[in-house]
Order: C-alpha cells, then sequence, then structure tokens
C-alpha cells in the first residue's frame, strides 16, 4: 500500500513525520480537506464561504455599475450628436413626408388637394395617426416652437431601452459569472452548513443556505427553462436573447441547447459532495468518480459540438484525463488522509 511504502525508511517514497512542515505552517487543530486548504491560503476556514460570496457579488455590482455607466455615455452622446431627437425623428419624418406627398393622380381630379396638404402642414393639424410635420415659416429664422419642444424633450425625456442591447449585454455578462462562481459557491456554501453555528453564527448558516439554493439551484434552473421553452430560431437569430443566454448554449450546436444542465448538475453534485463530506475522504472520491464516470458517458453520446468545431478528440482527452485523477483519489484518499504531513505539503 502507500502508505505503508511512506513510513518506510527503505522505501523510495518515505517520508520523515519528524521532520517539520516548511512549506505550510498549518496550526495544530487543522483537519484533513477544506480546513486545511483554508489555512494554507491564510485564512480560517469559516472565513471561505464570506469571502468567495463577497467577491462573486462585488464582482456582480462592479458589473452592474460599469455596464450602467456605459449605458449612459451611450445615450449621452446618442443626444449631444442629435439633439432634435435623433435619426429616428428624421426617419419619421421622412416617412410620413413620403406618405403625405400627393401623386399626379391626386393632383389632376382635384387641384385643391397641394392647397389643403400646404395649409394643414403649415396649421400642423393633422388626422388621426399621421405624424405631425411643422415646417418653417419665412422670417421665422428656419426654427419653430415645435423644434425647440423637440430639440429639449431630447434631453429630459429619458428612453429607457435599457431592456434592450445594454440590458442583454449586462444579463449575459451576468450568466458568465454565475457560470464561473457556481461551483466555489456551490462549495463553500454546502461546507458553511456542516459547520457548528457556535463556530460560525446561525445567520452565517441561514445565508449560506439561501446562496445555495438562489445561485446554485434557483437561478440555473429558471436560465435552463427560458433556453427549454425559446424557440430556436429565436436562440440563434435574434440578438438581444443571443447576448442574454448565449453563453449557455452559443458554443453547442443547433439542438444542444440543453447541455448546460449537465454543466450544473455535475457542479451541484461535486459541490455537495466536496462541501458536506469532509468526514470521509473515501467516500468522496468514490462519489467524484461515479460523477466523472457519468459525465464522461453523457458527453460521450451526446457530443453537442458542431461538425466543425473539433472537440471531438479534445473532448474524449479530457474526460479520459479527469477519470484517471478521479481513480488515483480513489486509490489515494486513504493513505493521504492517514499521511498528515503528506497531505498537509501537497
Amino acid at each position: 500500500m502507500f502508505a505503508d511504502q511512506v513510513v518506510d525508511p527503505n522505501s523510495p517514497i518515505y517520508i520523515d513525520r519528524s521532520v517539520p512542515n516548511v512549506i505550510f505552517s498549518l496550526p495544530a487543530d487543522a483537519k484533513p480537506g477544506i480546513s486545511s486548504f483554508a489555512y494554507a491560503l491564510g485564512m480560517r476556514p469559516q472565513h471561505l464561504f464570506p469571502t468567495c460570496i463577497i467577491l462573486f457579488l462585488g464582482l456582480i455590482a462592479g458589473t452592474v455599475v460599469l455596464s450602467c455607466l456605459i449605458w449612459f455615455l451611450d445615450y449621452a452622446v446618442t443626444s449631444v450628436l442629435t439633439p432634435s431627437g435623433g435619426q429616428n425623428h428624421n426617419t419619421n419624418i421622412n416617412r410620413a413626408s413620403r406618405a403625405r406627398s400627393p401623386t399626379a393622380r391626386d393632383v389632376g381630379e382635384n387641384p385643391s388637394f397641394v392647397a389643403v396638404e400646404e395649409v394643414r402642414s403649415l396649421t400642423g393639424s393633422a388626422g388621426p395617426g399621421r405624424a405631425r410635420i411643422s415646417f418653417p415659416l419665412a422670417g421665422s429664422g428656419g426654427s419653430t416652437s415645435d423644434r425647440g419642444m423637440s430639440s429639449q424633450r431630447a434631453w429630459w425625456k429619458l428612453r429607457l431601452d435599457f431592456g434592450t442591447l445594454h440590458g442583454s449585454i449586462l444579463h449575459g455578462n451576468l450568466v458568465r459569472l454565475l457560470i464561473l462562481f457556481h461551483l466555489p459557491v456551490t462549495v463553500f456554501s454546502c461546507y458553511q452548513m456542516t459547520l457548528p453555528p457556535a463556530s460560525v453564527g446561525r445567520a452565517s448558516i441561514v445565508l449560506a443556505a439561501l446562496s445555495f439554493a438562489v445561485f446554485s439551484i434557483l437561478i440555473p434552473l429558471h436560465l435552463v427553462i427560458r433556453v427549454r421553452f425559446t424557440r430556436p430560431n429565436k436562440l440563434y437569430l435574434q440578438t438581444e436573447t443571443l447576448l442574454s443566454l448565449g453563453p449557455l448554449y452559443n458554443h453547442y450546436r443547433h439542438g444542444s441547447q440543453l447541455f448546460a444542465v449537465l454543466f450544473f448538475a455535475t457542479n451541484i453534485a461535486l459541490g455537495v459532495t466536496i462541501g458536506t463530506g469532509q468526514k470521509s475522504g473515501t467516500a468522496q472520491s468514490i462519489v467524484i468518480l461515479v460523477v466523472e464516470v457519468g459525465s464522461a458517458l453523457v458527453t460521450s453520446i451526446w457530443l453537442p459540438w458542431g461538425a466543425g468545431a473539433s472537440m471531438g478528440l479534445i473532448s474524449f482527452l479530457l474526460c479520459v484525463a479527469r477519470l484517471i485523477i478521479a481513480v488515483l483519489v480513489v486509490i489515494l484518499s486513504r493513505a493521504v488522509s492517514n499521511a498528515t504531513f503528506l497531505y498537509s505539503s501537497i
């Protein structure tokens, strides 16, 4: 066994436990697992979850503030460059002008048609559903009261288009942050719930439970449901949908949008196993091996990438590497747990 070779003086991998640990100065109460990991980072085990959630929420807040700033600058620059209502206002005027232009038949059948239209244009009166168009009168210097009102309205009438382009970009960035922090938040929130209330406080345990429920389960479930019940042509052709939900499926082929379910399910299984199974490293390693085998089988059967992505071989090699690591964890978990010095030095 590996543990016997570690303590055997004649073994080439013999480790003298009487030698002080010069790599990590772990305290005497450090336990194998996340506790030793926390002390190796220079913090207490009960501070892992608060640190992780503060970083996560801080990045979310920074992303929201930066997106709002970019949106405000976009609106301000647009308002400065187009003070009279913007390009859309001019486009509406051109469309309405074309719609109200008399044809040759109208002029021939009704000579007073042009005069009536000119009077309507000068007085600004229009029928229901028509655009109101005002032309400058002689001697007015090319300005009217309507033009002044529209110029002022462009500054104070804030058009909240944040739910379209900028909102979709912000949503997509938040989804990326969730993908990056999904596994750490799951691991540390589960570990925080296993700590005694006397050392961490009940409020911290409740916050960990809420974080696990919201960030690890509810929000991923909501995103997956949105992808599931959105039309495929909207997922791949509509810009707003692709920007907001694209990080979940844009690197998969058409028809494999729900492959993100495997990602979230694997993270939840690994996070719960690592966070709550600190008392038995062998049990943890066995569950991790089972999860990795299932993930490799589903990935090999599903093959969500497109034909020209060339991800088949890369995915296979990654799955094999993860399986080898999981098998080594199963083999060495008991030996590493027994050899305290070796475990704390790795």
